[in-house]
């Protein structure tokens, strides 16, 4: 019997994922042994260990969520499938306070990363922001104590049963989303036939093209601070809407076209958004 071992990143929200990933894959392969196994993370890294696990052998399949991955794999790692992807914007947090404009105007605000912190201060220079690497519970547990609001990726509150923690669910023009956000992917090795055509049987084919769009986006603006996300209607057109933030300004644009042209059309809108950035 043929074996593959998924693998997936330390945390409640990632082993919820692989699980979820397993229980599927387990399901539809009846014939291939399948385990699930989790990396731990080495120096701070969130996803270099599960990516080093994955060409290295240790694991046959990753099961990542897409908005901590770098937006240009490694050489030798593809993108199988993206399964049927949840809501991409972000969550704002803040006990009954409201919305961001509802907030003091020096609200002390938790996010997750240096990404998001240069959004927020891209709508008000005033907001206090700081980056919290707590588990999301723990964070939310400091909202009306430490914190006034916190932002987090709506998706991520979905899926540990937080949800009545959301007041409000952040338009992508308020607040740009980490492209990728609320997508679950699977990577393969690009030489192992077995583990993408496994992979694959999870594919859900917008969410795939509308995160090779956002990705595309970012691979191209390595020096920035960048969210995008991306829809594709019945017809097969997809809407990518890119952002940047830059020196406590964000710049936004948007390009349509075909979805099966995805990564073409994120590379247009950062071009686009760098000739914009260069006028500016």
């Amino acid at each position: 019997m043929a074996r593959i071992v998924l693998g997936n990143r330390e945390g409640l929200l990632a082993i919820r994922h692989g699980r979820s990933v397993l229980e599927f894959l387990t399901d539809e392969w009846p014939d291939l042994q399948l385990r699930l196994r989790t990396v731990p993370k080495t120096g701070g890294q969130e996803s270099g260990p599960l990516l080093q696990a994955l060409a290295s052998g240790e694991v046959g399949i990753a099961v990542a969520q897409l908005e901590c991955l770098p937006p240009a794999l490694p050489d030798g790692i593809r993108l199988a499938a993206v399964v049927r992807r949840g809501e991409p914007r972000s969550a704002l947090a803040s006990k009954g306070k409201g919305d961001l404009r509802a907030l003091p105007a020096t609200a002390r605000i938790a996010v997750t990363s240096e990404r998001d912190g240069a959004f927020l201060r891209g709508i008000d220079p005033g907001f206090r922001v700081e980056v919290d690497a707590s588990a999301p519970d723990a964070l939310l547990a400091r909202v009306g104590t430490g914190f006034d609001a916190a932002v987090l990726p709506a998706a991520t509150l979905v899926t540990l049963d937080l949800r009545s923690a959301i007041d409000v669910v952040l338009e992508e023009t308020v607040f740009a989303p980490a492209p990728g956000q609320g997508a679950v992917g699977l990577l393969v090795r690009d030489d192992d036939d077995l583990a993408f055509e496994t992979a694959y049987s999870l594919q859900h084919r917008p969410s795939f093209d509308r995160v090779r769009a956002e990705l595309a986006f970012a691979a191209e603006l390595p020096d920035m601070h960048v969210g995008s996300v991306a829809w594709v209607t019945e017809d097969g057109e997809l809407t990518l809407f890119g952002s940047v933030a830059r020196d406590g300004t964000v710049l936004q644009a948007y390009v349509t076209g075909e979805a099966r042209e995805g990564a073409e059309l994120g590379r247009e809108l950062a071009k686009d958004v760098r000739e914009q950035l260069a006028r500016a």
